[in-house]
């Protein structure tokens, strides 16, 4: 019997547009990917809220769709 262990996430702080962000992956991402991910993140004024609720997106990006959860500046993506 096999038992599947699940991956290490990483958590890698990222600087973009002046601001410092924790970016949270189980996959490897390019560079271009993420920052991708994190203007679309801040068309949606993902970053604009008081409270640390975590709020949940889906991103698209080429032929990739990701689960997004942001919490404050820690952004934890998924692939979906």
């Amino acid at each position: 019997m096999y038992v599947k262990v699940p991956s290490m996430l990483e958590k890698i702080p990222f600087l973009y547009r002046g601001n410092a962000y924790n970016i949270i992956v189980e996959e490897d991402l390019t560079f271009e990917r993420v920052r991708e991910i994190l203007d679309r993140l801040l068309e949606k004024n993902a970053f604009d809220c008081d409270d640390d609720s975590l709020k949940q997106y889906t991103i698209d990006c080429g032929k990739s769709c990701y689960s997004v959860g942001v919490d404050g500046n820690n952004v934890m993506v998924l692939l979906k």
